[in-house]
């Protein structure tokens, strides 16, 4: 029989052959004579580590170690399994203690190096990195490391170097070629970047990080079907990657595929649950698909886990800020920036929230910052030019134009350019050159619409007023007779957007007795809870019995109060709340309902002319035309069954006699006149609308009969109008 030391060295020789198995059982067999052998304790341990069984291999090494704890190869190797567990902060511990041990210990400073970048602490990785290749010069890994440390640092060039020498040392390492595809890529060389990761992959074929790199180039390129293959490809051959859930649903969101794209963030935040990036990402689509509050959650969950995540924090604000809570986004907008001062997008949003907080002018000095930093920011000059029209100087306007005249844009920003370009023509008196960019941009939009999967359906919304109509019958009302709340608080102020209901809103907030709440979603929250969804809720919806109206009723009051708990009124100005005027009147028998009209041809050019954050119907004549049917017949509808008092309210009126619509509004709400409800613009009070700069300004006639100067270019429209 072999002596101990021959059969360790026989092991050994199995071991580093790749042959576990034997060399396992020859282990095993050494320990049965010898129970306390360090040395094949610590191999055990090793093999261990290398099949994945990380907490068993922890617990051979440390056993190896309290039996000989001055060997520097048992601190490195339990060192690098403590890395594999998550647990840096010991493996660094693991690696000092064994570079104590043994000052020249290559491998150690190179692992240390790793566990350090691990860390974050990038200069002192650098460090350990150059102190292994100085003591072994020929260390491939230290360089092909050192390199991926520098490309992190932006230092592309010497990336490069670095991986060059890794290669020259060993031509055929597959992931010095893979890491060097990633430095071209930083340097915007995607050819090369695609010759490395393909032949990093004619290495090793299964390279599955190769190959999910090689996509990420593809997709650089605007090949998002063949990224698109690549990553598939690459969860072939690893199926709990990620990262490359994560860069296939980024790629299937550019193609428009949101369904697809979230359920893969969804399972790569199954497999990686502390996934910031991927929940940042998941938030975006879901508020594209119109599911705000499940966006908010994502962001908040990335900054738990990130609370320096300045694009969470940027996205959260712009969230925020679509739910009305402005002080709250300039909170979120002001950390994003000062974690990253040159953050164009975060200066934009910044803009949009102080717009509505009534600070014009904090808002122009922040559109003006994300152009400084960006002046290809798209959105920024869409945001300034439609806060400053017919007032933005012709060095800004020549800046749009030429941004706009441009071929590398997406149609998303191009579509923007265009918006804000025909708002700044019509302040100017050229309304066929704005009304062709509205073509173009209101035609683009439809697209975006399209792309996301959101294009409108005119016949889904007739089906829904035909339910609601069918729902919505004298039995009904003379049914629920008596139920719901008595309070008075709510106003609901309903029309078609831009039919004045901002402006009726100002009216009534001026009055120190009336909280304007703004489009708040409340509404649609409470119809919501009726059935499961608002837009179903005349569908078969849950038993409208006594106790169910006069709870649901009773909540949203109590969520109204919470908005202001001194006010006598507060307003609710979500226009589109007319489809709801059944429901609400059998929830609040006492409310004021007040609907706005306006002549249809002024609400259709300005509809036309506003970039809506969710409004999908606008983009389209043949749309606008077939919502503005439904839109009469609901209306007329309520006025035949309505059992409440309903107060409609023309634009064109308040504009000729703003002081007596103003009065017969206010004594409509029951409240005695005040005159600061004439002075409406100069209030303090923060304004989510698409008006938001008229509506600091005084009632203006030009407004009236706007139409006359879109007359060509929406003569198909006006005729359907008119028939």
């Amino acid at each position: 029989m072999a002596t101990i030391p021959e059969a360790l060295a026989v092991a050994i020789q199995h071991h580093q052959a790749g042959r576990l198995q034997a060399a396992e059982q020859i282990y095993r067999e050494i320990l049965a004579l010898w129970p306390d052998h360090a040395d094949a304790i610590h191999l055990l341990g090793v093999i261990a580590h290398q099949v994945g069984k990380h907490e068993v291999a922890v617990e051979y090494i440390r056993r190896a170690i309290e039996l000989q704890g001055d060997a520097p190869a048992f601190h490195n190797n339990l060192g690098e399994t403590c890395r594999a567990l998550g647990r840096t902060s010991e493996a660094v511990a693991c690696y000092r203690r064994a570079l104590q041990l043994n000052p020249d210990y290559a491998e150690a400073y190179n692992n240390l190096g790793i566990a350090l970048k691990d860390q974050e602490l990038v200069d002192e990785a650098v460090a350990c990195y150059r102190r292994a290749m100085e003591l072994k010069p020929d260390y491939a890994e230290a360089y092909n490391n050192l390199g991926i440390a520098l490309n992190d640092q932006g230092k592309f060039d010497e990336a490069v170097g670095n991986y060059h020498r890794a290669l020259e040392l060993r031509p055929g390492y597959a992931e010095a070629h893979n890491n060097l595809g990633n430095a071209w890529k930083g340097r915007g060389n995607l050819d090369r970047a695609i010759a490395c990761c393909r032949r990093a992959l004619e290495l090793k074929p299964d390279y599955a990080e190769a190959r999910n790199n090689l996509g990420n180039v593809l997709k650089g390129q605007g090949k998002l079907d063949e990224a698109v293959a690549c990553y598939r490809l690459t969860l072939g051959v690893k199926p709990d990657f990620a990262e490359a859930y994560y860069n296939l649903s980024n790629a299937l969101q550019e193609q428009g595929k949101l369904d697809e794209a979230v359920a893969c963030w969804r399972r790569a935040l199954e497999l990686k649950p502390d996934y910031p990036e991927a929940l940042n990402n998941l938030g975006t689509v879901l508020k594209d698909q119109g599911k705000l509050d499940e966006g908010i959650a994502c962001w908040r969950r990335a900054l738990e886990l990130k609370p320096d995540f300045a694009e969470a924090l940027n996205n959260l604000g712009a969230a925020l800020e679509q739910q009305g809570k402005l002080d709250e986004t300039v909170v979120c907008c002001r950390r994003a920036l000062k974690l990253k001062p040159d953050y164009a997008d975060a200066h934009g949003n910044l803009g949009s929230a102080l717009e509505e907080l009534g600070d014009l002018a904090g808002a122009e000095d922040s559109f003006r910052a994300a152009l400084r930093y960006n002046p290809r920011f798209a959105m920024a000059h869409y945001q300034l030019a439609v806060l400053l029209r017919g007032k933005l100087s012709p060095e800004d306007l020549a800046a749009h134009r030429r941004l706009l005249e441009e071929g590398e844009l997406t149609d998303a920003e191009r579509l923007l350019l265009h918006f804000g370009l025909a708002q700044v023509l019509d302040a100017r008196g050229e309304f066929a050159h704005a009304a062709w960019h509205l073509e173009q941009g209101n035609a683009l939009q439809k697209s975006e619409w399209r792309k996301r999967g959101r294009e409108y359906d005119p016949k889904e919304y007739e089906s829904l007023v035909t339910r609601v109509i069918g729902f919505c019958t004298p039995d009904l009302f003379g049914r629920l007779r008596g139920f719901g709340s008595q309070s008075e608080l709510p106003v609901f102020v309903v029309g078609l957007p831009r039919s004045g209901t901002t402006l009726v809103e100002q009216i009534l907030a001026s009055h120190n007795q009336v909280f304007g709440a703004g489009e708040i979603r409340l509404v649609r929250d409470t119809i919501t809870a009726i059935s499961g969804q608002a837009t179903d809720f005349a569908e078969g919806p849950g038993p409208l019995d006594r106790q169910t109206v006069d709870r649901l009723a009773s909540r949203h009051v109590e969520r109204l109060r919470a908005l202001d708990p001194a006010a006598l009124r507060i307003v609710d100005k979500m226009p589109e709340n007319y489809l709801y005027l059944g429901p609400l009147a059998c929830l609040f028998p006492r409310a004021r309902l007040i609907h706005c009209r306006r002549n249809l041809r002024d609400v259709a050019v300005s509809c036309w002319m506003t970039h809506f954050e969710e409004i999908r119907w606008a983009n389209d004549q043949q749309h606008m035309a077939s919502r503005f049917d439904q839109y009469r017949r609901v209306m007329d509808h309520w006025r035949k069954v309505l059992p409440v008092p309903l107060l409609d309210v023309d634009y064109e009126e308040t504009v000729a006699d703003l002081e007596g619509v103003a009065r017969k509004l206010v004594a409509w709400c029951g409240l005695e006149w005040e005159p600061a409800c004439l002075e409406f613009q100069r209030a303090k009070r923060p304004v989510r609308t698409a008006s938001t700069v008229q509506v600091r300004q005084p009632v203006f006639t030009t407004s009236v009969a706007r139409w006359k100067h879109y007359e060509q270019a929406l003569a198909w429209l006006f005729a359907r109008l008119e028939d």
